[in-house]
Parts: structure tokens; C-alpha cells; sequence
């Protein structure tokens, strides 16, 4: 058989990707399969070694004596490992964050990385959670949107958006400093300060409810010192209900503690007298009510006053709910 340049090109290429895949490459049985020699083969496996280092993959080719195979070591460093793949697909998959035709796409991307013969496993593990997948009620597409948003915020530029609130009927146009998009509990986050306010708050949109999306000319500067840290902001905030800053300490007897400071960075445990133990915690607006309110009667709130007599009088409406039965 003459070794054409296109059979040596569907060659090499076939090889590469199947050693990219965690493959390895028997050169005797790939000389049967292509029906060349021995030293052609090697002679592409040299090829291939020689382009690697040139890329600069961060791999190199090696000769596995015991498994009578070439194969590319130290590309775990690059490529996602099957166990890291399947964690991630479950975890997109609970987040309920995109279209189901977009999910599908992008799962069937991740699992396309590992190595061939672990991929229709790995489809078989997550066949029923995938087949069920719900879109959330928006059922918009986001991912265009997410993208200029991001862009606006890299480039520090003012934006317009047209923004409709759950349950109205009339967008209303607001002119904002975007500053990051965050995701938390099913959707997709635009924190940004208010153009027309004095004073910098961080203000939560939801990007489903953004109608309409302009990039402005205008440019806004936000001291280094004083720059907007989204790891930080996630750690203060609950449900996504932005405000004010509040300092606030409560007791907690629930059986697991470790939940508490899993749900609240910010929290510190300050004393624990048999199993009630003392927390203190720093959080953004009142989106934390909603979790105190959560753990029943685990939880007694001690500061701010105000808090502490908000949630007496919410309990006393909780109450009437169920004076008739």
C-alpha cells in the first residue's frame, strides 16, 4: 500500500487524538491497521513527540514497557479527569441554570473529554437525571446575556438594561455600574451600583428579568480599595437580598453547627453551653431572615434588636396562619 499524504495525515492525527484521549498506541497493531511498517509508525510517533514539545503541551510521549504501548504522561494537569467530569455534570445538572437544549450540549461536551471508553458509562450514570431535567420557568437563554454583561463589567463600562420585575408588566429603564454576575440557587445574578443613587449599594438584578441589554459610552471608576469582591459579597449575603451591612449574633441548639458555618462564611461560634452555641456573623440585607425563619425553633436571634423583634412579630403572623383548622 502506498503511503499517501492524506492516509499519513489521517494517520497521525488519528493517533494523536486517541493518545489525547489517554489512549495507548500498540505499534505493531497500528502498522496491521494501517497496513504500513513497523518503522513508519515510529516514524510518525516521532512526529507527533516532536510537535508536542514545540506546542508546549505540558505531556510527553513515553513507552509503557509493561502495557507494550506509547502514551502521553502528566496530562492530568490539563485534562479533566473522568471522576472530576461526572462531579461537575452533576452538579450543572442540580443547578438547573440553563435551557435543557443547552445543558444537554454542554454536558455532552465535558463527557466528550474523557477518554472514550469511560464516556457511555459516564452517559448511562446520568441518562435519568438528564431525561428529566426541567427548564426553569423563564425558559430564556442566557448565555449571550451573561457574556456582554461580563464584557460591560471587564470594561468598566456604565449599561442601560430595561428591567421587569415579578409581577409587573412594564419594564422600567435603569441606568447601572455593573459590577459582577453571580449564581445562586437556580439563577443568574447581576450586582451592580445605581447610576442615579449617591451613595455605592450593592443592588441585585436577576438576569432573566433584564428585557433589554446597551452598553453606554460612559465609563465609571471605582477606587482599587474599594473595588466590588464577589467572593466576599457571597459570603455576607442570603437568597440574594441585598441591603446594608448588618452585624448580627444568635443562638443556635440544632444538631449540626457545622451546617451553620457551611451556610454563613462570616460566622464565628463565641460560646457553647450545653449544645446551645453562640454565633456571631457579618451579612448584606435581610435575605438572611428567610434562613433564621427556616431553622424553627433551633434559633433564637439576640442582635440587632431590630431583627430580633422583626422576627417576633413574623413568628405572630406565622401564628394566625394556623389559629383554624
Amino acid at each position: 500500500m502506498v503511503d499517501s499524504q492524506q492516509n499519513k495525515g489521517y494517520r497521525v492525527i488519528s493517533m494523536f487524538d486517541r493518545l489525547m484521549d489517554g489512549q495507548g498506541i500498540n505499534k505493531k497493531q497500528e502498522a496491521f491497521t494501517h497496513q504500513v511498517g513497523e518503522k513508519t509508525i515510529q516514524r510518525d510517533l516521532d512526529q507527533i513527540r516532536a510537535y508536542i514539545e514545540k506546542a508546549k503541551l505540558n505531556c510527553h510521549l513515553e513507552y509503557v514497557r509493561a502495557e507494550k504501548v506509547y502514551k502521553l504522561t502528566n496530562i492530568a494537569e490539563n485534562i479533566l479527569s473522568k471522576e472530576q467530569v461526572l462531579a461537575i455534570v452533576k452538579i450543572l445538572i442540580e443547578s438547573r441554570a440553563f435551557l435543557k437544549s443547552e445543558m444537554s450540549e454542554i454536558i455532552d461536551k465535558l463527557i466528550s473529554i474523557v477518554a472514550a471508553d469511560k464516556q457511555e458509562l459516564i452517559h448511562n450514570i446520568i441518562l435519568n437525571e438528564k431525561h428529566l431535567y426541567v427548564d426553569l420557568n423563564h425558559r430564556k437563554s442566557l448565555l449571550q446575556v451573561i457574556w456582554n454583561l461580563s464584557e460591560a463589567i471587564q470594561k468598566k463600562k456604565t449599561i442601560q438594561i430595561d428591567y421587569l420585575s415579578e409581577g409587573e408588566t412594564i419594564p422600567v429603564v435603569k441606568i447601572v455600574k455593573p459590577l459582577a454576575v453571580i449564581f445562586s440557587e437556580y439563577y443568574f445574578y447581576l450586582i451592580a451600583y445605581d447610576s442615579k443613587l449617591e451613595k455605592d449599594l450593592p443592588i441585585v438584578y436577576r438576569v432573566d428579568r433584564i428585557q433589554h441589554l446597551l452598553e453606554l459610552d460612559k465609563k465609571f471608576k471605582i477606587p482599587y480599595a474599594e473595588r466590588f469582591q464577589e467572593g466576599e459579597f457571597r459570603k455576607r449575603i442570603q437568597f440574594m437580598h441585598a441591603g446594608e451591612l448588618m452585624h448580627i449574633k444568635f443562638i443556635f441548639n440544632g444538631s449540626s453547627p457545622q451546617a451553620v458555618l457551611d451556610r454563613l462564611p462570616t460566622a464565628k461560634i463565641l460560646s457553647n453551653k450545653d449544645g446551645h452555641y453562640l454565633f456571631e456573623a457579618e451579612v448584606f440585607g435581610r435575605g438572611i431572615k428567610m434562613w433564621l425563619l427556616s431553622q424553627g425553633a433551633n434559633i433564637e436571634v439576640i442582635e440587632p434588636i431590630e431583627l430580633r423583634e422583626e422576627m417576633i412579630e413574623t413568628i405572630h403572623s406565622m401564628q394566625q396562619n394556623y389559629r383554624y383548622i
